[in-house]
This record gives structure tokens, C-alpha cells and sequence, in this order.
């Protein structure tokens, strides 16, 4: 439901940018059908700009609609991994704000689409039982029902039928002419378009306005048909005035007296328009560019959330200096032993030095609380690491490189994942291994032998797709980290130390 909302705030914005500047370049012009067509492109233009995806340039609104709804990559502050920031890092991941206004938002739409939903499917409904209900007599009339009703009422046309009372029902009658006509050019369509953009964009003033100009385009072009038939403009006008009194209730209809007596009858009065007027429609043709660029897209592209919370250099630090003060352990649950060698990365890699290697090695073995010939990996340091940059440029770095996996989004699998590495005292990244992750079905233990049925075979599809996800999102939180830069080594007493670091991700779908 979040896409429909991005999606209707999107054409609402659209539909605004295009309409405003026809009510000062075009709506007072006498060429009725071509008006009538320009309003229905701004509205065409208006529902299909936000389903295609020709970026541009880059454009901040862009962003700013695009983080509503998509996939969500929350990166934490990597911190030393002791106990304590193991589980801080944990909850930093997992937490939600204490008021979530995007949902908020959704439900709000949501439930203003329901209810103009329902009153335009009502009002629908009031209007086809009543255009049978009572007549008087029907009859067939230039591709049109006539439903001649008792009495003095309001006449109207919707689709090809066509309700007037009996004083009005002979053929060369001004307002049959005039409901012939919206039958004729079938503005009945328009409503109903109309209707349903207004239920999609309840919230958008601009769709209202814009069901007010359809309109009245809509009784200029029938009265300019009855007025080509030969009625002379003063008859008909005294027409109108006499008929001002009745009215159609029905707000799908196309009634006779529409309540733009006035403007209908002055733009009888008018001029008509230079044809050259009508190349100001191409105003659509820059601001369609505009809007394209600004927020066309049919992907709800991932997003990376850095949640390091403003969190300084200095204050980092601090924060690394408090957790080696209380002594914690690591937690158990969280070093799953592999069965790979920890050391078979460092010691495999071409770059890496003798030293490197008892470093990590020593990684190993410190976890456990172990010191092997002297050398350390220590949890906080004098002058700890320091991504090339800082902490704003590491931050920066995660943005731009952590994606989500396609395979993940398309089968909904999210997750927290927290990823422990060292960095060497020659500011390496080594030792990279997932210590915290979500449980489920992993793609190793799934056995597909054949299938009872075809419920089987899709239950089984679902579950393999899953446990794709799942390691797809794995091997991403492994590969951004795999990717980064060497590192400033942490320091002790003025010599380089290795440093051991956690970094949480957690994948979700909002």
C-alpha cells in the first residue's frame, strides 16, 4: 500500500504542475475541444510520468519521494567488539523510530481513499436506478435512450441515456440538442476518468479544479452545438435563465443547468479565440521534462540509512574507552564457530606480509581470551582506527556501496546482520565473518527430489528463493565491507595495534 501512496502523491504533484499554468494560459479561450483534449493529456501525463523510469539528471525531490517507500539498508556505527557493543550495536539496528509518520501517512490515504471510494461508487449507484425509475415513456434517439420523466425535472445525460422532463422531450427541443450533444462527444468518459483520478487523489485541490474546468468545457462545447443548429444565442440564453432554477442532483451527470449560467453565457458572448492561442499547450512539453527528471521511476530503488545518530569522532572514542572500562565478553551466542580456518583469508591473499598473518592469527585467538608471542588485538586503543576520511566519510562510503539484493526484495526477506573484522596494524581489513544473523532455512539443507503437486512444487520454489535471499543479503554485508579501504591502524603508546570492529545492517522492507 506505501507504493499506492508514493505513487498518488507523485501524479498529484504532477497533475499540479501541469494544470496551474493552464488555468492562466488556456481557460478562458473560446476552442472548447481543444481544451478539452489538453485537459485530459495534463491528466493522462499526470498518471503515467511516475510509472516510468527516464532519469534525467539528479534532483533533490527525487530523493526526498523515493526514501517514502523502497527498500531500506540501516548501517550502524562500527564499534570495538566487546559485550556490551555487540548488544548496543544490536538494538541500533533493529530500533524504530518512537513515531513512525510514514505509516502514518499511509493510513491516512488509505482511509481517505476508502471513503471517496465509496461515495463516488454511491453516488454511481443513486444515479443508474434513477434514470429508469418512473419515466414516463422511453425512446430511441441518435444512438440515445430517451427517459422521459413526469413533471418539471432537471435534464441530464449519462452515457448514451438521456433524462428530461415532458415539457422538454420533442427532437428539436434547445436542451434535447443539448444532451444530444454530451452524448454525442461522450463526456460522460470524462466524469468518470475524472472520478476515479479524484478518488486516487483525494487529497490533491488541483483534481478538484480540475473536474471544475472539464466541466464547463463540457457545457460550452454542447451549447456551442445547439447554437450551430440554428438557435439563435438570445432564445437560448433566456433559456438557460428560465431553467436556472432546476438542476441535476447527481454529480456524474452532465446536466443542462450546470450552475455556470454566467460563464456560459458570457463565453456565448465572447470572441473567438485566435488559433494561434493554441500553441500554448506546449507549455506541457518543458514541464513533462521537468517532472521526469524530478521523480519519474518505476523502481523503488534501495535506500542506505547510516545510523551513527550524529555521533562525533571524539565522542566515538569516548564511547569505545567506556566499553573497555566494563570488561565485557564477548557475547556466546554470537561467535558461531565455522568451519573454516579464521586465518585462511589473510593467509591466502598475496599482499599480505608474515606479520600480517600472526596478526591474524592472533584475532583467533584473542577472541577466546588468548595472547599468542606477545602480539594483541585489542578491543579499544589509544588512537583507534580511522576509516581514510573519518567517521563522515566512512558513513558516506556505506551509503553510496550498500545495496539491496534484488533476489531478497523480490521474495521479501529482510534482516540484521552484524559483521566482525579486524583491521591490521597495517590498516587492513581482515577476518570478515558474519557473527549475528537472523535465523532461517539456509540454501545448503534444501533437497528438492520431486513434487507431489503443484502446491509442493511452489511451496518448495518459495523456500529455495528465500534461502537465496537470505544469502544474498549474507554475502552483501561481507562484500561492502570486503570493499573498503585501508584503514588508519589503531594505536598503543605510539605503536600500530590490530583492533577489532562489529558493524551492524540490517536489510528491512517498508
Amino acid at each position: 500500500m506505501g507504493v499506492l501512496t508514493l505513487y498518488a502523491i507523485k501524479s498529484a504533484l504532477c497533475l499540479a504542475v501541469l494544470y496551474l499554468p493552464y488555468t492562466l494560459l488556456l481557460r478562458r479561450e473560446t476552442f472548447f475541444t481543444f481544451n478539452r483534449c489538453g485537459l485530459l493529456l495534463i491528466i493522462g501525463v499526470s498518471l503515467l510520468v511516475p510509472c516510468l523510469n527516464i532519469p534525467l539528471w539528479d534532483f533533490t525531490m527525487q530523493d526526498f519521494l523515493e526514501q517514502q517507500r523502497h527498500a531500506i539498508v540501516e548501517v550502524g556505527m562500527p564499534v570495538a567488539i566487546t559485550g556490551e557493543a555487540l548488544a548496543t550495536t544490536a538494538q541500533e539496528a533493529t530500533g524504530s523510530s518512537a513515531f513512525d509518520w510514514v505509516h502514518l501517512l499511509v493510513y491516512a490515504y488509505l482511509a481517505g481513499f476508502l471513503i471517496f471510494l465509496v461515495l463516488k461508487v454511491r453516488q454511481l449507484y443513486r444515479l443508474l436506478r434513477f434514470i429508469p425509475s418512473g419515466c414516463l415513456w422511453t425512446d430511441k434517439r441518435d444512438g440515445a435512450t430517451i427517459y422521459c420523466h413526469a413533471g418539471e425535472v432537471g435534464a441530464f445525460s449519462w452515457m448514451h441515456s438521456i433524462v428530461v422532463g415532458e415539457a422538454d422531450s420533442a427532437p428539436d427541443s434547445p436542451v434535447m440538442l443539448h444532451e444530444l450533444a454530451h452524448v454525442r462527444h461522450g463526456h460522460s468518459w470524462d466524469a468518470l476518468l475524472v472520478a476515479m483520478v479524484e478518488v486516487l487523489q483525494w487529497f490533491n485541490p488541483c483534481i478538484w479544479m480540475l473536474d471544475i474546468s472539464l466541466r464547463e468545457i463540457h457545457e460550452y462545447e454542447a451549447d456551442d452545438a445547439v447554437l450551430r443548429r440554428g438557435i439563435t444565442a438570445r432564445n437560448y440564453q433566456l433559456l438557460l435563465i428560465k431553467n436556472a432554477v432546476r438542476g441535476s442532483r447527481y454529480a456524474f451527470a452532465n446536466a443542462f443547468n450546470h450552475s455556470l449560467l454566467k460563464k456560459r453565457i458570457t463565453m456565448m458572448m465572447k470572441k473567438k479565440s485566435s488559433k494561434w492561442a493554441r500553441a500554448r499547450l506546449l507549455y506541457i512539453v518543458p514541464l513533462t521534462m521537468i517532472v521526469l527528471g524530478a521523480f519519474a521511476s518505476h523502481k523503488f530503488v534501495s535506500q542506505t540509512t547510516p545510523l551513527n545518530n550524529g555521533i562525533s569522532e571524539s565522542a566515538f572514542k569516548q564511547i569505545s574507552t567506556a566499553l573497555l572500562q566494563e570488561k565485557e565478553t564477548v557475547d556466546p551466542t554470537l561467535m558461531e564457530e565455522t568451519s573454516q580456518d579464521p586465518m585462511t583469508e589473510v593467509m591466502e591473499s598475496e599482499e599480505t606480509t608474515t606479520e600480517d598473518a600472526m596478526v591474524a592469527e592472533s584475532v583467533g585467538d584473542t577472541i577466546q581470551g588468548k595472547t599468542i608471542d606477545g602480539l594483541k588485538v585489542f578491543d579499544v586503543a589509544d588512537e583507534m582506527p580511522e576509516f581514510p576520511g573519518g567517521v563522515n566519510a566512512l558513513m558516506n562510503y556505506l551509503t553510496r556501496n550498500v545495496h539491496y539484493p534484488a533476489i531478497a526484495m523480490e521474495n521479501g526477506i529482510e534482516g540484521r546482520y552484524i559483521v566482525r573484522f579486524c583491521v591490521t596494524t597495517k590498516g587492513k581489513i581482515a577476518n570478515i565473518e558474519i557473527v549475528g544473523k537472523p535465523e532461517g532455512e539456509v540454501l545448503s539443507d534444501i533437497v528438492v527430489v520431486g513434487y507431489k503437486n503443484a502446491e509442493d512444487s511452489i511451496a518448495t520454489t518459495k523456500r529455495i528463493n528465500a534461502a537465496k535471499g537470505r544469502e544474498a543479503l549474507e554475502k552483501e554485508a561481507i562484500r561492502v565491507v570486503e570493499d573498503m579501504p585501508d584503514w588508519k591502524p589503531g594505536m598503543v603508546k605510539g605503536e600500530a595495534v590490530n583492533c577489532l570492529f562489529a558493524l551492524p545492517i540490517t536489510f528491512r522492507l517498508q
